[in-house]
Parts: C-alpha cells; structure tokens; sequence
C-alpha cells in the first residue's frame, strides 16, 4: 500500500467515524424520546419506518452500495438468506419489514444490538435447547401476519459459498401455512468476493467496523428469489435443499456477474491506453 493510500485510508476513517458517533448519539437520543412519549401514552410506537430509514442510512455510512434483484414479496413469510456478515441485518433492515432470528450475543452489540432489538429480533442462545420454544415463537408471529429472517446456515462465511442449511425452524413456515423466499446476499470489490466485510472466527465487532471505516465502498447484491408455497405435507428437510439451492445458484450469478463486469472494465481500460 503506497503513502498516498494509507493517508487516504486515515482520512477515509476520520471522516466516518465522527460521522458514525454522530449517528450512534442520534439515534440513541431517538430511542430515548421514543420510550418518554410511550410511557407517557402507555401504548408502543410502530417503529417500522424509523428503523428502515436509520438502517439505510447506517448502509450509507458504512459505504454499503446496495443493489436489488427481484422482487420481496408483500406479507406475512418466512425468508430466508445466507449470512456473512453483522452487516447483512441493517442492509435487509433497511428495505424491509422484518424481525430477524440472531444469537443473543448480538444483543450487547452497540447500535447493531439497538437495531436489532427495536426490530423485534428472536435472540437465541447457541447450544440451549430451546428449538422448539423458538420454533413455537416464529410460528406465532407468522401466524400474525409478520416477517420473520433466518440465516439457516447457523454461522457467518467468508461469502464465497453457502453452508447446508439446517431444517430445525423451517418447520415454522409449513405449520404457519405461509411461504418462503430465499434471499441471496453477496458482497463484491473490484469484481471480487470482498475480503473485509465477512465477519468470521475470532473478529471483534470494533476491530471489524473500522476496517469498514477506512475502506473505500463496497457492491452490496440482495437478490431475491421466487417464494415457495409450503404445507404441512411438505418435508423440512427437502425444503432446506431447494432453498439452498436457490441461495447457491444466486451467488454463483452474482459472481459470474462481477467478474463479468470486471473484465470488460479491464478490457475498457486497456483499450483506451492503445488508443
């Protein structure tokens, strides 16, 4: 890395970051006059629209370029997507209506934990046991008309494959009786599988945000996938294969996409120092 860039990278993350504690102050600030006004009127205030526009703005912020594919569909359904990142929550937050299934340690997260919670997420303890308790809960809220995310995987990758999907908690949308849509999410720099975003192993959420900080913008792809209609007749375990299926055959798009783009960039570049 030339002096050039790493004082760019210095003045990249400066200039973020300030623009980060201003945000983190904004919002909690927000949350603050929001439970004063909900005391004071006893009743809980729809925080649906606040949500998708602080999380979209937090996207902008940390240099998140989103692109969708497809359409989300309207109402009650149980998505599903392929998890890579803490950043995958505020990107799909931020088009949607969601509540979303995390590990409690999220929770403790600053920001991401607020966003998290006033979203309504499921937060669940690795290793306890409680799949039927959190299975009778997503079936719940389904059958109250909300959506729910769930990363099927069980863990973060480094994004450049998918990991089977487990089936415990699939079995909420056949016994909801409502669809699933596969969502597929890819980040890319330079026509690449992006290096940074990934948040796997031993990272810690500060450490990792500001390496986010101080690096130039990321392509975000979100794609979303034809929904499947369910019934209780349906198999868990062959729905996890098709819904796996549509995840891996959209990134493996995705990236055939990038690449494609990447190259004619090059051949645009040397094309023009011939001439």
């Amino acid at each position: 890395m030339s002096k050039i860039e790493r004082i760019a990278d210095s003045l990249r993350l400066f200039t973020r970051l300030s623009a980060f504690v201003g945000f983190l102050v904004l919002s909690m600030t927000t949350l603050v006059l929001l439970r004063a006004l909900e005391l004071c009127s006893r009743q809980r205030i729809d925080r649906t629209l606040l949500v998708n526009r602080y999380s979209a703005g937090l996207c902008r912020l940390l240099g998140m370029r989103i692109q969708t594919h497809g359409l989300p569909i309207e109402g009650s359904a149980l998505r599903v997507c392929n998890h890579i990142s803490w950043t995958d929550i505020p990107i799909l937050a931020a088009g949607l209506p969601l509540r979303f299934l995390a590990k409690r340690e999220v929770a403790s997260w600053p920001l991401i934990g607020w966003i998290a919670r006033q979203v309504g997420t499921i937060f669940v303890k690795r290793g306890a046991g409680d799949s039927a308790a959190v299975r009778q809960t997503l079936v719940s809220a389904l059958e109250a008309g909300e959506s729910i995310l769930v990363f099927p995987e069980g863990t973060t990758t480094a994004g450049e494959g998918v990991r089977p999907f487990h089936t415990r908690l699939l079995g909420a949308a056949t016994a909801a009786g409502c669809p699933v849509q596969a969502i597929t999410i890819a980040y890319h720099r330079d026509g690449q599988p992006d290096r940074l975003v990934p948040f796997i192993g031993d990272d810690e959420f500060v450490a990792h945000l500001f390496r986010l900080l101080r690096k130039p913008a990321v392509r975000v792809d979100v794609m979303f996938h034809p929904p499947l209609t369910v019934s209780v007749s349906d198999s868990p375990r062959e729905l996890a294969r098709t819904l796996y299926q549509q995840v891996s055959q959209g990134l493996e798009t995705l990236r055939e996409k990038h690449e494609a783009e990447n190259g004619l960039s090059e051949f645009d570049d040397l094309h023009r120092s011939a001439s």
